[in-house]
């Protein structure tokens, strides 16, 4: 092994290979996921055409109320996806975990509903319910999921996330909540036990999902 004289010409050795390259911003990996959302938003529009009920009042609260909550989730593990590139001491925060739990009351409360349904209580709503048996939003949604989790993905490579099962999480989470909602913005099926099953399960399958696969896409 070489000996060295000094400090100095032991690091001056050990850099000497070493290139510049350029700092991952987390800022950087927020605007590419920010793009892939209004690419598949856009994408969805071309293709199903927008929803104008939902500016012209017909749309019901649990409209506004899911794509609401899918929005949250979607910047609140964003942000920590981004901030996942880059390895640091200090507490994590928890925003993108609560979110998904009060995200997670929608399809809760559509299940309750549709036992109370079939237990013959009357909530305004019934088995006919053309959207209950819809799957395809969430088909849809996750299709579009897809190009955001490829943002995510980018990003991470470029950094050096500690944790690659928790990155995984996340890039499902904000990758199938921001394309569900890119999707549900052209849908008018706008019940409880549509919403609930179909609009809001892409972030829940998509979580699930990249928690595997992303990974070994992450791993250099």
């Amino acid at each position: 092994m070489e000996k060295h004289q000094s400090r100095d010409d032991l690091i001056a050795a050990l850099t000497a290979d070493m290139t510049p390259v350029r700092r991952v911003r987390p800022r950087d990996g927020a605007a590419m996921i920010v793009c892939a959302t209004l690419a598949a938003g856009i994408a969805c529009v071309v293709y199903y055409g927008f929803w104008f009920g939902a500016l012209t009042g017909e749309a019901s609260p649990f409209y506004w109320i899911s794509n609401g909550l899918l929005g949250v989730v979607g910047v609140a593990s964003t942000a920590a996806l981004v901030a996942s590139a880059n390895p640091r001491i200090g507490q994590r925060t928890s925003a993108s975990q609560w979110s998904t739990a009060i995200l997670a009351v929608l399809p809760i409360a559509a299940m309750i509903t549709l036992i109370s349904i079939e237990a013959g209580h009357d909530h305004g709503m019934g088995m006919d319910d053309p959207g209950l048996l819809y799957w395809k939003c969430a088909a849809r949604g996750l299709a579009a999921s897809s190009v955001i989790a490829l943002a995510g993905i980018w990003h991470l490579r470029r950094g050096a996330p500690v944790s690659l099962e928790r990155a995984g999480w996340l890039i499902g989470l904000s990758s199938g909540a921001l394309g569900a909602l890119a999707y549900n913005i052209t849908c008018p099926l706008d019940s409880l036990l549509h919403i609930g099953f179909w609009h809001v399960t892409p972030a829940f399958i998509g979580a699930i999902f990249w928690r595997f696969a992303a990974p070994p896409l992450i791993r250099w």
